[in-house]
C-alpha cells in the first residue's frame, strides 16, 4: 500500500499534468499557473541614520511570505523587488556609504537565497545608494534616468570604496565589476572587449589577460569616468535586465502579479483615517480634502479612506486633486477612495486616482454630472489625465477619461499571448508600441460612461464592492476605532446652510419675512429677518461653489423692479413681472453650477431647483395667511401687523364709482396700495405714485377696474 507522501505526490503530479493540458488547451492562463510570489520594500534615499535598519526589518518580514508558497505552487523563486525612491532630504544629506555597505552586504545573505533581488530605479540613482542596486540579482529602470555616479554626493574616492565595489559587484555579477569601479572612481580606465568567446568589460590592465584567453576582435574605452549610464545604453551593455517606468510594468516583466507589487506602509498595523468629500467639486472643497489627508499623513496615518459622495462640478480642480492623490508616496499611505453612493462625471476622476477603489454596487461611477465638457475641454483633460495620473499609476488611461469626457468610444482589448484584458480608446491603442499584440473586442461604450459599483468591478476599475463602511473595514482589516477628518464647526455650519433643506428653509423665512414687512408700516422686524435670510442663503451658496456675484446681482436687480413697481409706478406691469423672473432665476442659479442644463443629471436639478422654490413660494403663501389671521391678534405682537378690516367695515356692494370726489383718511401707509377709511367705511385704495402716510386727508379721484384711486388732500389736485 502506498504511503500518504507518496499518494499526495502523485496527486500533484497528476493535477500539474492536468494543468497542463488546459494550458495547451487554451482553458487555463500559463503565468497564472507559474505565477511567483512577489513583494515590494522601498528603498527611501538618502540612506543615513538608522534608514538600512529599517529596510533590514521590512525585508525580513516579507521572507517568509516569499519562500513559503513557491513550492506548494510549483513556481520560481519568489522575488523582492526594491524600489529606490528619493526622500524629502534631496539636495541636503548624502547617502552614508558605511549604511549602504551594510545593506548591500545584507543582500548577499544565505537568509536570502531563497528570493530574487530586484533593484527598480523609477528616478535612476546616483551616490553610494548604487553599492545597494550593485548588490541586488537584476536592475529595472525606464529607459531615460541616470545609473551614477556613484560619486557624486562624495567626490573623494578611496581604496575601501574600490574594493567594496568590486567586492559587491563580484558577488551577484549583476554588474562586472569593472564597470561597477568605473561608475564610482574617475581614475578608473575601463573597456568593452569583443572577443570570439563574447563580450567582456574589463579593466585596461587586465586586457592583456584577456588576449592571452581568447581573440580580441575589437576594444572600446568606457568613458568618460565616472560613468552615468542611461538605462538604455545600461540596457545594451546587459546590466540593466527590463526597461520600465512603473511597478505595472515592473510586474507585467518579471512575470508576476501587479498588486503583489503594491507598497506596503503597514509593515507595523494600519493607522486609517477617513476624509470625507461630499457635494460639488470646487477649489475650497479640494484644498479641504488636501489639508485634511496632509494632517492626516503627517499625524502618522498611513490608510486613508477617501469618502466620495459628488456630482463633479469642476473638471479642472478635480484633476488637480487627482493627480495629487496619484503623486503621494505608496510607502507612507495606502489611499482607498470608498463611494457609498456616487461620483459623478469628474468626481469619478477623483475614486480612480487612489491606490484601489471600493465602491457600493448599486453606486454611480461617472456619467453626466453636474459639469459637461466641450471637445476642447474633453481633450484637455484627457492629456492631463495621461501624463498626470495614468503615467504615474502605470495604468491605461481611456476608460476612466470615458467616464467623464463625452463621445469617447472605448474597446475591450485581449492580448492572446499573456491573456491580459484592458480597455482602450483608437488614439491608446495606436499610440502602444505593442499595439498588434492586442485583439480588439466590443465596444464598452461611448463617454461618458455611466457604471454601476458591480460593472466598475467586472472591468478592473474596482478593487471592491461594499455594501457599506464596515464592510469596507473588514475588508482590508482595519482598527474598528478609525478616526474621522471631519470638517471644522464653521465647515459643517456651511455644509448644513447649503443643504436643499435648510436652503428652502431660508427662502421661506425671507419670503415669509417680506410679506410682514410689506403689511407693517414703516421698516421693521420683518424686513431686518428677510435681509439676513436672503444674505445667508446667498453667503452659503457661494462658499458651497454654486452661486456668484452674477446670482446676487440678478436678485438685488429683481427686487429693485418689484419694488419700483410697488411703490413708484401703479398696477404691475413689465418691471413686476420682469423682477420676479429675475428674482426666481437668482434663486435658481445659486443652488446649482450650471446655468442651463446641457445633459439629463442637470435637467433632474433643475427640476429640483424648480419644485424647491415653488415649495418655498407654497409655503410663504400659508404662513401669510396664518400671520394675517394669528398675528395681529397676539398679545405681544400684534403691533407688528396691521389687523385686517372686518366685513362690517368694507361694503363691497357699493358702487365705487359713486366715490369719486369724496374724502376720507388713509388708515394704512398707501405705497402705493394700502387701505384708507371714506365715508365712514374700509377700502382698499391705491394712489398713482404717491406715498401717502397713516392719517393724512385723501380724496377720491378715480375709479380704474374696481380699483380706487386716491391722492393725499393737500396735493391741490381738485377733483376730476
Amino acid at each position: 500500500m502506498p504511503s500518504p507522501r507518496l499518494f499526495s505526490r502523485s496527486i500533484r503530479a497528476l493535477a500539474a499534468a492536468v494543468g497542463a493540458m488546459l494550458v495547451l488547451a487554451g482553458g487555463v492562463p500559463a503565468e497564472e499557473e507559474r505565477r511567483a510570489p512577489a513583494g515590494a520594500v522601498v528603498v527611501r534615499l538618502p540612506l543615513t541614520g538608522t534608514r538600512d535598519t529599517q529596510i533590514k526589518t521590512a525585508i525580513l518580514r516579507k521572507l517568509e511570505a516569499l519562500r513559503g508558497p513557491t513550492v506548494d505552487r510549483g513556481a520560481d523563486r519568489g522575488v523582492l523587488v526594491l524600489e529606490f525612491r528619493q526622500g524629502d532630504e534631496d539636495g541636503v544629506l548624502p547617502s552614508d556609504f558605511g549604511r549602504a555597505l551594510e545593506l548591500a552586504r545584507f543582500l548577499g545573505d544565505d537568509r536570502l537565497a531563497g528570493v530574487k533581488t530586484v533593484a527598480f530605479l523609477p528616478e535612476g540613482v546616483r551616490g553610494h545608494a548604487l553599492l545597494v542596486a550593485l548588490a541586488c540579482e537584476e536592475i529595472v529602470m525606464p529607459a531615460d534616468a541616470v545609473l551614477g555616479p556613484a560619486n557624486a554626493e562624495e567626490p573623494a574616492v578611496d581604496d575601501a570604496m574600490r574594493a567594496a565595489y568590486k567586492q559587491v559587484a563580484s558577488r551577484r555579477r549583476t554588474v562586472p565589476p569593472a564597470l561597477a569601479l568605473a561608475l564610482l572612481d574617475p581614475a578608473a580606465r575601463v573597456v568593452q572587449v569583443a572577443t570570439d568567446a563574447g563580450e567582456r568589460i574589463v579593466e585596461e590592465r587586465e586586457l592583456e589577460g584577456v588576449r592571452r584567453e581568447s581573440a580580441v576582435l575589437a576594444v572600446d574605452e568606457l568613458g568618460p569616468v565616472p560613468l552615468t549610464l542611461a538605462g538604455r545604453r545600461a540596457r545594451t551593455l546587459g546590466i540593466v535586465r527590463l526597461l520600465a517606468g512603473t511597478p505595472a510594468e515592473v510586474a507585467r516583466g518579471l512575470g508576476v502579479d501587479e498588486r503583489d507589487l503594491a507598497a506596503d506602509p503597514a509593515a507595523g498595523g494600519w493607522n486609517a483615517v477617513q476624509v470625507v468629500l461630499a457635494g460639488p467639486i470646487t477649489a475650497d472643497a479640494v484644498s479641504r480634502a488636501k489639508r485634511q489627508i496632509d494632517e492626516a499623513v503627517a499625524g502618522g496615518a498611513n490608510f486613508v479612506c477617501l469618502r466620495v459622495d459628488s456630482p463633479g462640478g469642476a473638471p479642472e480642480q478635480s484633476l488637480v486633486l487627482a493627480t495629487w492623490l496619484a503623486g503621494l508616496d505608496p510607502a507612507r499611505v495606502r489611499t482607498v477612495a470608498h463611494v457609498p453612493r456616487e461620483a459623478r462625471a469628474d468626481a469619478a476622476l477623483v475614486a480612480l486616482a487612489c491606490d484601489e477603489l471600493a465602491v457600493h454596487p448599486n453606486a454611480t461611477l461617472g456619467g453626466e454630472g453636474a459639469a459637461t465638457l466641450d471637445p476642447r475641454r474633453s481633450e484637455a483633460l484627457a492629456v492631463a489625465w495621461r501624463e498626470g495620473v495614468a503615467r504615474k499609476r502605470g495604468r491605461s488611461w481611456s476608460l476612466p477619461v470615458a467616464l467623464t469626457a463625452p463621445g469617447m468610444v472605448v474597446h475591450r482589448a485581449v492580448q492572446p499571448a499573456s491573456g491580459r484584458v484592458d480597455y482602450f480608446s483608437d488614439d491608446e491603442l495606436l499610440a502602444r508600441d505593442d499595439r498588434d499584440t492586442w485583439k480588439v473586442g466590443d465596444d464598452v461604450g461611448v463617454g461618458p460612461i455611466e457604471l454601476t459599483g458591480r460593472a466598475a468591478e467586472e472591468l478592473g476599475l474596482a478593487t471592491h464592492t461594499v455594501t457599506g463602511f464596515p464592510e469596507l473595514v473588514a475588508t482590508y482589516g482595519l482598527p474598528a476605532d478609525i478616526a474621522v477628518r471631519e470638517p471644522g464647526w464653521a465647515d459643517r455650519l456651511l455644509d448644513a446652510l447649503a443643504s436643499p433643506g435648510v436652503a428652502w428653509l431660508l427662502l421661506l423665512i425671507g419670503g415669509a419675512a417680506l410679506y410682514i414687512e410689506m403689511h407693517t408700516p414703516g421698516v421693521g422686524f420683518g424686513g431686518f429677518v428677510a435681509m439676513v435670510a436672503f444674505i445667508v442663503y446667498f453667503w452659503s451658496q457661494y462658499l458651497h461653489g454654486t452661486s456668484g456675484w452674477l446670482e446676487v446681482m440678478l436678485f438685488l436687480a429683481g427686487i429693485f423692479c418689484v419694488a419700483a413697481e410697488i411703490f413708484v409706478l401703479p398696477g404691475f406691469g413689465v418691471l413686476g413681472l420682469g423682477g420676479g423672473l429675475l428674482v426666481i432665476a437668482s434663486l435658481v442659479l445659486a443652488s446649482q453650477s450650471f446655468v442651463l442644463p446641457t445633459n439629463d443629471y442637470q435637467i433632474r436639478q433643475l427640476q429640483w431647483s424648480l419644485l424647491g422654490i415653488l415649495g418655498a413660494a407654497v409655503g410663504v403663501a400659508l404662513v401669510g395667511v396664518l400671520v394675517r389671521r394669528w398675528l395681529p391678534r397676539a398679545p405681544v405682537l400684534r403691533h407688528v401687523l396691521l389687523e385686517p378690516p372686518t366685513a362690517a367695515d368694507i361694503d363691497d356692494d357699493e358702487p365705487f364709482a359713486d366715490l369719486v370726489g369724496r374724502d376720507g383718511v388713509a388708515t394704512t401707509r398707501l405705497v402705493p396700495a394700502g387701505k384708507a377709511r371714506i365715508e365712514g367705511r374700509m377700502h382698499d385704495v391705491t394712489t398713482d405714485g404717491q406715498l401717502v402716510e397713516p392719517g393724512v386727508a385723501v380724496r377720491v379721484v378715480d375709479v380704474r377696474g374696481g380699483r380706487i384711486v386716491v391722492r393725499a388732500a393737500d396735493a391741490g389736485m381738485g377733483d376730476r
